[in-house]
């Protein structure tokens, strides 16, 4: 199979995930976002920073939902919803050693499962909260979610929904980010954004998104620096660095096999881009622990 054959597959398997998940789960998702929608009634955008710490696992997860990397976490979300189906007690739990890990290997949070699973969508959903406000969301928003989905778990004593519930928060709170920091784009700059979030591996160049947008090479250029303050490639050098940093903190990878995998031109290229926007080479800053600002 070729290897665009396998990512349409992948694709086409998320995409399955995402929309059985989103239907075993239809009306309590209605329910919860008609209470978010009456909820929102502060008129101050106020997002604030995280400065508590994170285990490095969670990292990997809440960093896409501070991103709004929507490709992302659907593929989190559509692994986590295989691995719910199977064993019916599967959630994403961020104290774990893994992101899919299971009951097993958390303490005795509580000795029932259905308040066990409760727990962990009060974890998952306050985590996902403070992300979501790192990621420039405005608290009024990601609190009106969390209040939402905490209100109505009170209502629900199915512990795989409740499950099902925890990874669509997870979602949520990132496609609101996600929604929120593009709000002022127009459909070119948004249809170039995702695809270069969902090929971030990938040398993306001008000519590929002209060719996807079917718009000349300037007038992305100038739409994404009227709509964004920044030009196409530096938006996708800056969504790599991104990238790369939650790679340094929560991976084992060599700085050059980081740079290949995102596609920098050279190791020594990326290093260079690394420091000025961090301030520390890969390795500096990987030793030094630093934590997302």
């Amino acid at each position: 199979m070729s290897d665009n054959k396998r990512q349409e597959s992948k694709e086409e398997h998320i995409k399955k995930n995402i929309e059985k998940m989103e239907k075993l789960i239809k009306e309590e998702s209605k329910q919860i976002f008609a209470s978010v929608s009456q909820h929102i009634f502060m008129s101050n955008d106020t997002p604030g920073p995280d400065n508590g710490t994170r285990r490095i696992q969670e990292k990997a997860i809440y960093y896409y939902v501070a991103a709004g990397d929507v490709v992302r976490i659907d593929e989190v979300v559509s692994t986590a919803f295989d691995n719910i189906v199977k064993t019916k007690t599967t959630v994403i739990e961020p104290y774990t050693k893994g992101a899919f890990a299971g009951p097993d290997t958390v303490g005795d949070v509580s000795e029932s499962p259905l308040l066990f699973a409760k727990y962990l969508l009060i974890a998952n959903v306050t985590l996902a909260t403070r992300a979501a406000i790192d990621g420039g969301l405005p608290e009024h928003i990601a609190y009106a979610i969390s209040d939402g989905y905490l209100r109505y778990m009170d209502k629900i004593n199915d512990i795989m929904k409740i499950n099902l519930l925890s990874n669509k928060a997870l979602r949520d709170f990132t496609y609101a980010v996600h929604d929120y920091a593009f709000k002022e784009c127009g459909p070119i700059t948004k249809s170039c954004c995702e695809y270069i979030l969902r090929h971030l591996h990938d040398n993306i160049t001008m000519k590929t998104l002209s060719q996807i947008s079917h718009r000349s090479a300037n007038y992305i250029s100038d739409t994404f620096a009227k709509e964004l303050g920044m030009r196409p490639m530096t938006f996708i050098r800056s969504r790599k660095l991104e990238y790369a940093r939650t790679l340094v903190e929560t991976t084992s990878l060599s700085v050059s096999a980081i740079s290949d995998l995102l596609a920098f031109p050279s190791t020594s290229s990326f290093i260079t881009y690394f420091k000025k926007e961090y301030g520390l080479t890969p390795l500096q800053y990987k030793g030094k622990g630093v934590s997302p600002q």
